[in-house]
């Protein structure tokens, strides 16, 4: 029997000498007490007030500048966001959820979230589900599934509609990769790679948007990776595949708002770096700027982009945020600074991961 109870109070990214360990230490003793006082007493020093500040005069400023950098300015900067950008309301008990590649890793970890909080889940995988369905069956559908047969896909879109009604939010989840230097790869692995990671996107899409965009509801996750910024030596048709996504994404955001007027479906996509299930076996990135992520991680993470009713890009680990800005570098600085962090020419050198499709 697969357990729904999910210890969910772990930090995102792995503990350890890393650098988004470093980063959470710095933003807890920024946002101290001690550091508001600090910079207080400094201040004190260099205003001209005819005389010093009385302890509890620091106290009250203290408190003052704890509270404004803590509570007041982050509610300010909520409220605008809610202001500016469009949101729906999630009553779980009525969302339809479709994942793709649910039956392991990622999908299956959010998959299990989603369970818990009452949603209806529809997986679609070529591989087996675990029981989940059976002690789950009013709420979880498996369905076996080629995503880049779309024959398949719209059967199998039928099948979904008929047993659980229009699906509210999607999943772009399921991925594979090859591994290969691209002259040594056959012509079907090139496809199939691009099929699983990009074209299956379109299929989907295609067959859940359209409900979505006449109820003015819904919200789309595609599943993207850290290679959309950097492409991969030995990489080159899963670098390729998740860069289409980032602008499929992109694309398909401004797309159904401008053409559609659905303001109210979101987008949100998740750029993760190597995540431990095994597509990636001996891929070594470097685990300080760029630690391993546990499957969990991510979905951590886009269940709670679905939960909140915004659109969001997802950056893991936090080093994954700053790679767009490296665009604006020359390119062969560009090259050199990410080969340095992570080791981008020789990191798929160890590779033996594979999962099969």
């Amino acid at each position: 029997m697969v357990s729904l109870d999910i210890d969910d109070s772990k930090p995102l990214v792995p503990r350890g000498f890393n650098l988004d360990t470093i980063l959470r230490y710095i933003s807890r003793t920024v946002n101290s007490p001690l550091v508001s006082y600090l910079i207080v007493n400094a201040l004190s020093r260099r205003v001209d007030v005819g005389r010093q500040l009385e302890v509890k005069d620091k106290v009250a400023a203290t408190a003052a500048l704890w509270t404004a950098t803590n509570f007041i300015l982050p509610t300010i900067c909520r409220m605008t966001v809610r202001l500016l950008c469009s949101s729906s309301t999630v009553s779980w008990s009525n969302e339809v959820v479709v994942v793709t590649g649910g039956s392991h890793g990622v999908g299956f970890e959010l998959t299990k979230r989603l369970l818990r909080a009452s949603a209806r889940v529809a997986v679609i995988d070529v591989n087996p589900f675990p029981e989940l369905e059976v002690q789950y069956a009013r709420l979880c559908r498996y369905y076996k599934c080629d995503i880049t047969d779309l024959e398949a896909v719209k059967a199998t879109a039928d099948r979904i509609r008929s047993d659980l009604g229009n699906p509210t939010m999607l999943v772009n989840n399921a991925g594979i990769v090859s591994g290969k230097l691209l002259l040594d790869m056959t012509d079907s692995e090139v496809n199939k790679v691009i099929d699983v990671n990009l074209t299956a996107h379109f299929h989907l899409l295609r067959q859940f948007l359209p409900a979505m965009i006449a109820a003015n509801r819904g919200h789309i996750v595609s599943i993207g990776s850290i290679v959309s910024f950097a492409g991969t030596p030995q990489a080159s048709t899963y670098c390729a595949s998740k860069g289409g996504v980032k602008l499929l994404h992109e694309s398909m955001r401004r797309e159904v708002a401008s053409r559609y007027n659905a303001k109210n479906i979101q987008f949100s996509i998740a750029y993760p770096g190597v995540i431990n299930t095994g597509l990636f076996k001996g891929l070594d990135l470097g685990q300080f700027f760029l630690p391993n992520l546990r499957p969990d991680t991510i979905a951590r993470a886009v269940f709670a982009a679905l939960g909140s009713g915004k659109g969001q890009e997802i950056y893991l680990p936090k080093l994954g945020s700053i790679l767009p800005l490296t665009y604006m570098l020359p390119m062969g600085v560009r090259s050199a600074l990410i080969n340095a962090i992570a080791g981008g020419d020789s990191a798929m050198s160890t590779f033996s991961g594979h999962i099969k499709y």
